[in-house]
């Protein structure tokens, strides 16, 4: 991987992005359970592709924002929290590696800094995320109850806490569905079966299709009459289309498909991705 330094950083600020959490090339056949929940062409082309790809140092200013906050969590545990304890499983081919934020009994706890509309867009990926590591403990047999995201908002402000729905402080404790263990298993399962089926190439000419709608960020926006703000949100364009038919006849309203947020913003791999923007 290469390392660029378009905003004219200083060095002293380059040193704590970089720090000792500098990204590494994926083994090939150790899984994350952060790159299990996600599409498996992104990690295809770290592998095959690491020394060609370009990330900037301002990209890593939320992933270190991040750190900063778990590493406090971290310091603050008591003995009973179970921290950052990694667990290695061996499925299929693969060892999944997972190591929850907190783990007291009977329960998991990540901690998320995010935007504070960001649990909308994240829920399922946060609640797949928490499943596996249910499912880790519970081949150990330790019985879990309780799945919970300790969210912290970096952009709260107080003035909008008037807003619906919005949080009256910058913190929420968001409770996530807890799958049974067969739900657990099978999605993990079917998961590991498409990163073993993804075919990593030579030519990035050769990847012949794109990640999901959902792993890329597009969404599909409804905007009412000449209205620029949108009145509804949705993952496919058959959801919000058919929330739109519902709506008075007196207005119109048109769905726009969203540019892919995350291949052009947040995806590591997309300075050499052939699919990171829409053609």
């Amino acid at each position: 991987m290469k390392w660029t330094n378009t905003h004219k950083l200083p060095d002293r600020v380059i040193d704590v992005l970089r720090g000792k959490y500098i990204a590494r090339k994926p083994e090939a056949n150790r899984l994350s359970v952060t790159d299990l929940i996600c599409d498996p062409l992104p990690r295809a082309l770290y592998i095959n592709h690491w020394d060609d790809i370009v990330s900037d140092y301002s990209d890593l200013f939320t992933m270190v924002q991040g750190i900063a906050l778990h590493s406090r969590y971290e310091k603050m545990a008591r003995p009973e929290d179970d921290a950052e304890h990694k667990y290695e499983d061996i499925v299929d081919k693969f060892i999944l590696v997972g190591k929850a934020d907190i783990a007291p009994k009977n329960a998991v706890i990540e901690v998320k800094q995010t935007g504070v509309y960001g649990p909308k867009y994240r829920m399922d990926k946060w609640t797949a995320q928490m499943n596996i590591y249910a499912w880790q403990r519970r081949m150990r047999k330790t019985e879990i109850s309780e799945l919970l995201v300790d969210v912290w908002y970096r952009d709260w402000k107080q003035n909008n806490t008037f807003w619906k729905d919005y949080p009256c402080i910058p913190y929420e404790c968001i409770t996530l569905p807890l799958w049974s263990f067969e739900m657990q298993q099978k999605y993990i399962d079917d998961q590991v079966a498409l990163h073993a089926a993804c075919e990593v190439h030579d030519s990035l000419s050769d990847y012949d299709k794109p990640c999901s709608d959902a792993q890329r960020g597009i969404r599909y926006e409804a905007y009412k009459n000449k209205n620029k703000t949108t009145c509804k949100i949705g993952s496919t364009f058959e959801e919000v289309n058919n929330w739109c038919i519902k709506m008075p006849s007196k207005d119109t309203y048109r769905v726009v498909k969203s540019s892919p947020v995350f291949c052009e913003r947040y995806c590591r791999a997309r300075s050499v991705c052939p699919f990171a923007k829409e053609k």
